[in-house]
């Protein structure tokens, strides 16, 4: 009861933010069931172009998938922190002191791309890859789901973490710029003390048995992965990590879907400058981007009819210390007051198969349809 009383006290919390424009970001971390809440009290929200920059701050950063193009990578305070684990009723009550205008909205509409539009831009790429142009793209897509009642977004924020209790499940609201929210599979970087972990995690097929070693990988899933896996070793070297764990490929599931995910682990010590190169290094990966990563940026935004804006992108904590634990903004959707706008994508090798690759992004908006549906 006890715990019912606490999550309903959370949703009343993100309700109030919502209502009252407080920039916030809530989320639960993979294998936990605590669901943290931290609010911004008004609405002087810090951009970076680099996150060294960020050096001694605590909170949270939500970041673009092209950190060069027109949107912007910010960082949210934690002026007010709330747990499942405990909700203090006094921090509740100062909140309640504050509340800000609403801004002018810059929160555009999506609009769906049609299946048709999805595979002329994929025969576009497909063209580029064997003319060896490039070793791998990711073509996105966008699945528009309207509803004229509205959505009940901190309702579904608690559905995704019920559902998903091995992502990364977070949301985030700047008011009058964007409200997003998924429940991503991938880590992108993690740093505690000494300690520093990333994951290569590529290639798609759909949950065909509930037995992970009845899964039978193809070899276009295979080298889709292995080329992320060798990109993560070449950062590693790059910033002079020559000794690291790794682990993998195996095969792990994420909703619906399976997925190859290999794990590196050093023990080598960063200074905060060489984390953040190491984040901008790995950003985007090959996972969402593809390689060469420039060649591949290129392609996608000649390609793609739509902007990622923040799909692909990354976010994530920053805590006391400089550790820092960042997820690639996977598995996401943009809320806006009639609709969500669900952003889903596959890699595209040389190999790839046009109707299978547009199969995989509908299996990967299923993580996020089955909630929404429900």
């Amino acid at each position: 009861m006890k715990d019912v009383i606490i999550l309903q006290k959370l949703k009343e919390i993100l309700k109030y933010a919502l209502s009252n424009h407080l920039p916030f970001f809530a989320y639960k971390l993979p294998k936990s069931e605590i669901i943290e809440i931290g609010i911004q009290k008004d609405l002087d929200l810090m951009s970076f172009h680099n996150f060294a920059d960020l050096k001694d701050k605590q909170g949270f950063v939500f970041a673009p998938f092209d950190s060069a193009g027109k949107h912007k990578s910010w960082f949210i305070r934690e002026d007010f922190n709330f747990s499942s684990g405990k909700v203090d009723q006094a921090c509740f009550d100062e909140l309640s002191l504050y509340k800000n205008e609403m801004p002018l909205s810059r929160n555009k509409a999506c609009i769906e791309g049609t299946e048709a539009d999805y595979f002329s831009q994929i025969t576009d790429i497909l063209k580029a890859l064997k003319e060896k142009e490039l070793d791998k793209a990711v073509l996105s897509r966008i699945h528009v789901e309207k509803n004229d009642k509205g959505f009940d977004s901190s309702s579904l924020f608690f559905q995704l973490c019920e559902n998903y209790p091995k992502a990364f499940v977070s949301f985030v609201s700047l008011p009058g710029d964007c409200s997003w929210m998924g429940a991503s599979p991938e880590l992108l970087f993690k740093s505690e003390k000494d300690v520093s972990e990333t994951v290569a995690l590529a290639a798609t097929l759909p949950m065909v048995s509930s037995n992970l070693s009845d899964i039978k990988w193809g070899q276009k899933e295979i080298e889709e992965q292995a080329f992320v896996s060798r990109y993560i070793e070449d950062v590693f070297k790059a910033n002079s990590i020559d000794v690291f764990e790794r682990k993998g490929p195996y095969t792990v599931q994420a909703g619906q879907i399976v997925h190859l995910k290999t794990e590196f682990k050093t023990e080598t010590k960063l200074c905060f400058e060489n984390k953040a190169k190491i984040i901008s290094a790995l950003h985007p990966t090959p996972a969402v981007c593809g390689l060469p990563k420039q060649k591949a940026l290129e392609l996608i935004n000649s390609v793609e009819t739509h902007d990622r804006e923040y799909y692909a992108g990354y976010w994530g904590l920053l805590k006391k210390g400089g550790n820092v634990e960042l997820y690639v903004n996977l598995r996401t959707m943009k809320i806006a007051e009639n609709q969500l706008s669900l952003f889903v994508g596959g890699g595209i090798t040389a190999d790839s198969i046009p109707q299978d690759e547009w199969v995989e992004t509908q299996n990967k908006a299923q993580t996020l349809l089955s909630v929404i549906r429900k």
